[in-house]
Order: structure tokens, then sequence, then C-alpha cells
């Protein structure tokens, strides 16, 4: 059995939901080491697998330990080998994570999708890579081959330079409407995979309606598709500090 870790907590604090069970059905506990605990289950790595309903499980036990206060979430598959390293993970990294749970305190974590017009994937082909139908004008003079690749490659990289800046403005008017509702924010651009722009807010519990009342307004005079979720868990919030990346572990 290895150890399975949901999040990390302020200790003391209010006591786990009674007969909390995690991922596999195990039941969760925790590991307190001075002002520091773990919310933890006991789990076999065939347990980790990443059939929906075990990642919901694991979600279950990280919303109702943040419905208690802050918390620091961990990712899904976050394992250690013991109990005993999982004390000495809060001994190690104690100062960073009373300060992390300090930033967080009160706050929850609000999401922006935003899909632009004018991306690459709806955009016609440019003229120099255009099929035109019947022949071309007598006086026309055949192209070069490499001339008309380096047209085309030149109206790529501008129709990509104008999808790119109309993200970064669409990144702007977003975070000037939420402007004083959330304490910090972070933007993920949009790639050929996944033509979406993302923005996470660490948004304070109290001002969560105001920020979705001021999304009803930039949904209603923004040109771009948006979409809300929240509130979450601070994980965007939560993922750069020290030992907050553990392995996940292999089934």
């Amino acid at each position: 059995m290895i150890c399975l870790c949901y999040c990390i907590r302020h200790h003391p604090g209010p006591e786990l939901t009674k007969n909390l069970v995690g991922v596999g059905g195990r039941p969760v506990y925790q590991v307190a080491h001075r002002r520091l605990r773990a919310a933890i289950s006991q789990v076999t790595p065939a347990d980790l697998t990443t059939e929906l309903p075990r990642i919901r499980a694991y979600e279950r036990v990280v919303l109702s330990c943040h419905r208690q206060g802050a918390i620091i979430p961990m990712r899904y598959g976050c394992v250690l080998p013991r109990e005993s390293e999982v004390i000495q993970l809060l001994d190690e990294h104690s100062c960073q994570y009373e300060a992390l749970l300090q930033e967080l305190e009160g706050c929850v974590e609000m999401g922006l999708r935003v899909l632009v017009a004018s991306g690459p994937w709806a955009a016609a082909a440019p003229e120099s890579t255009r099929e035109v139908a019947g022949p071309p004008p007598a006086e026309a003079a055949p192209q070069r081959p490499g001339l008309a690749y380096l047209l085309a490659r030149k109206a790529h990289y501008a129709h990509e330079d104008r999808w790119t800046r109309d993200y970064r403005q669409a990144a702007e008017r977003c975070l000037a409407q939420f402007s004083g509702l959330f304490v910090k924010a972070k933007t993920e651009g949009p790639s050929p995979r996944l033509p979406l722009l993302s923005l996470y807010f660490l948004v304070p519990r109290r001002t969560v309606a105001a920020f979705r009342q001021a999304f009803r307004g930039l949904a209603a005079t923004e040109s771009a598709r948006l979409l809300l979720s929240g509130p979450w868990p601070p994980y965007n919030f939560a993922t750069s500090g020290p030992g907050l990346n553990l392995s996940p572990a292999s089934p």
C-alpha cells in the first residue's frame, strides 16, 4: 500500500467529514505535523487508474476539505510510499506551505475560457495559397516555386500574429473587467491543438457573486465566446510550490 495525497491543510483545524472515502472506496484520514496536516488514503497502484469514477472520488475529497477552509490541493495520482515520508514532506517544506495556505485563505478559483472568432482554424487560406479556377490572364508571368512558398509563409505568419494579437487583447479586456475582484490571475495561451485562451483567477469567496455579475456584463459586450466555471479549489495557484508535483504512481 502507498499513500495517496489529496491536500495539505492547517493544523489544528476542522476534522474531516465523517466516513469520508476516497479513491477505490478507501477511507481518508489525516497525518499531522506541527502546524500542517495532509489528507491521505492508503491505496494500491492498481487503484490509481484514470477512470472517471476514481477521479471524481478524488475530487469529492478535495472539495469536502476545501469547503472547510484553505487547502493546498494536490494533483490526482500524487503518492508517497509511507506515512513517514508524508510527515517528512510537511517538515521539509513547512514554511513554504504555511505561506501558501495564508495566501489561499478565504479564496476559490474561477476559470474562464475564451474563443475568438478570428483563429486560424476558422480562416480561409491566404490568397497566395488559394486555388483559383480557370487559366491565369495571358499577361501574367509564371510564379517561381520558391517565391510562391515564401509568400505563403509570409501570409501564414501574418495571420498567426493577428490571431495572437486578438487573444492578447481579449485577455486584457477580461482582466480589466474583473479588476478589483481577484487576488491573482494566470493566463494560458491557445495552441494549435487547443485554440482556447484560458484564464484562472484566485477570487475571495466574498466577491464570487460580484465576479459572476462582472462576467455577465462582459459576455453581453464581448464578441469572443466565453465560458465561466467555478468556484473550484485553487489548483492553478498551488502547483508551483516545493513538493507539490509528486510523481504519480504507475498502476
